[in-house]
């Protein structure tokens, strides 16, 4: 009688098992990707919810993106062709369960479709204001990427003007902020451009604002210094930063806060760095 039991528990596994094969013998071929990421910089209302809404799979949402913040996950890959986004006002603060009003939480902010690429890279600004009568109404700024090699020996870094109330800014890049500025700036941005991508190495990073064709700070009058990052270890990633040869790595020029808004406040305009790509790891587990 055992050996019967063994049988049939055997002959049961393997029906099993053949079906298993069956169901999991299909390939799930992923389309081809685009990659993509939000920031966040009205600088004026609630934190923000990216959907797409024309698909759930290859989709990922950025959520709960704060003014200043860039959505979770940085690039996210998304199914290529034209797509349908939405974004929405997200009242709650960030990483909590406050209940909000449906009302709001449904308020659509941007709805609009974008075609994207298959392999290409992209940043998506959400630029301008939420309010009646601003100068710069609220609108998807859409970056195509085109992202540098990266060298172990050099730092990448471009620089991004996101803040349409600030407007023009001179940009200077030094190894700190001390040094009485003098000489041409590294770059002259008006408001929605960027400067191409440029290269030092590893080391100090500090950039300074003023206004147009002047040595007037904008900002933080000691500049804006990149974290220097840390380096890899057999058992955890580098962090990008000045220091960190391999880093490639985007400031974005952010507007002051409207004070008394929903949005996050800070009291002047200012620069926060994202990473675009991690220096590689240089180091055996």
């Amino acid at each position: 009688m055992r050996f019967q039991r063994l049988i049939f528990a055997v002959i049961l596994a393997c029906g099993v098992s053949a079906c298993a094969k069956d169901v999991t013998g299909v390939t799930n071929t992923p389309p081809p990707l685009a990659y993509v990421r939000y920031i966040n910089a009205v600088s004026d209302t609630f934190n923000m919810d990216f959907r797409a809404v024309d698909q759930v799979s290859y989709s990922p949402p950025f959520l709960n993106t704060l003014f200043r913040g860039l959505g979770e996950g940085n690039y996210q890959g998304y199914q290529a062709g034209s797509r349908h986004i939405r974004i929405f006002l997200d009242p709650a603060p960030a990483n909590t369960s406050v209940p909000v009003d449906p009302a709001v939480v449904s308020t659509i902010m941007v709805d609009t479709t974008v075609a994207f690429a298959a392999g290409t890279y992209y940043t998506l600004v959400h630029v301008g204001s939420a309010r009646a009568g601003a100068a710069v109404k609220e609108k998807l700024w859409i970056i195509t990427d085109a992202l540098p090699t990266q060298t172990a020996t050099t730092v990448a870094y471009r620089i991004i003007n996101a803040a349409p109330v600030q407007g023009a800014v001179d940009v200077y890049v030094r190894g700190d902020g001390t040094t009485a500025l003098s000489g041409t700036p590294t770059a002259s941005l008006a408001f929605q451009s960027a400067s191409s991508y440029l290269t030092q190495s590893p080391g100090a990073l500090v950039i300074r604002l003023t206004a147009p064709g002047t040595l007037t700070a904008v900002g933080a009058a000691a500049g804006y210094t990149l974290q220097a990052g840390t380096a890899g270890t057999t058992l955890a990633d580098p962090i990008f930063g000045s220091a960190q040869g391999g880093s490639v790595l985007t400031a974005f020029i952010f507007d002051a806060s409207v004070v008394g808004s929903k949005a996050v406040q800070f009291a002047t305009p200012g620069v926060v760095y994202f990473p675009d790509r991690q220096p590689a790891r240089t180091t055996s587990p």
